[in-house]
């Protein structure tokens, strides 16, 4: 498993937002999500892998993940998702937490979501490589074991790991540059850290104007160095870094929480 460079930082932000809560077990493995259920939903039908809709007539999104989509991500595995999770929930009362500002734009409420025999759905989907982490602005809670997940599911080529067309990134791969405004896993060796005004930047190449850059905003900088973790200290580390890929120069990705990099070897 991953050395994560951030976890204590990840643990005191979530401190922030989140009181402390009793453990939910999650699945055969383990793996638990500190949220306590606030309501119980019907599932009346499974729109897509991560979405399902009430018998009240709610859309409910899983939050923190990105299943396999028919028209999206990882599509060749979108009905095996989609069957898996109907199966898990269609009919059935389910326990869930809503995390996030409120509903996003299509009226989804995001939630994480547990079945009457207490497996937390986000977990097990990821673990059967049916989905990837992929957080939105305040779904930051139970992420370290969403990514202990899908670290496990990668390492076994579960699901849609399997297929190298959806597989981790490498820095230097030049089809980063075709891939501006997808959100991508990437990893590579850290060759340099610049500081500018109000960004850090972590430079995977030598011509950083045209290589693969993270991009780290100067607040979050400062969060992780008060938590004990200074990012110059990454140059010459291999990291996991997530988001979307945007173009600076070269291509980027601007990181708004400390759970999306992970530095991958112990010094």
């Amino acid at each position: 498993m991953s050395f994560w460079v951030v976890r204590a930082a990840l643990v005191a932000l979530a401190a922030m937002i989140l009181a402390p809560a009793t453990a939910i077990p999650a699945d055969e493995a383990g793996l638990q999500c500190e949220l306590v259920p606030t309501e119980i939903v019907r599932a009346a039908r499974t729109v897509d892998g991560d979405t399902l809709q009430t018998t009240a007539g709610e859309t409910v999104r899983l939050a923190g993940i990105e299943a396999a989509k028919k028209d999206g991500f990882a599509a060749p595995f979108a009905g095996s998702a989609r069957d898996w999770l109907d199966g898990q929930t269609r009919g059935r009362d389910l326990s869930v937490a809503a995390v996030g500002p409120g509903p996003d734009r299509y009226g989804r409420r995001h939630v994480h979501v547990f079945t009457p025999d207490g497996v937390w759905l986000q977990a097990a989907l990821v673990g059967a490589g049916f989905a990837r982490v992929r957080p939105f602005p305040g779904e930051e809670s139970c992420l370290p074991a969403l990514l202990e997940a899908e670290d496990a599911a990668r390492q076994t080529k579960s699901g849609l790991w399997a297929d190298g067309d959806h597989a981790v990134r490498d820095a230097n791969d030049p089809s980063l540059w075709d891939r501006n405004g997808l959100y991508e896993i990437v990893e590579g060796r850290v060759l340099s850290v610049g500081h500018g005004r109000s960004m850090v930047f972590l430079d995977f190449g030598r011509v950083y104007w045209q290589d693969f850059t993270i991009m780290v905003p100067g607040k979050l900088a400062d969060q992780l160095a008060e938590s004990g973790y200074e990012l110059d200290d990454i140059a010459d580390r291999r990291v996991r870094v997530r988001g979307v890929i945007e173009e600076s120069g070269g291509p980027a990705i601007r990181i708004g929480h400390p759970v999306a990099i992970e530095v991958l070897d112990d010094r």
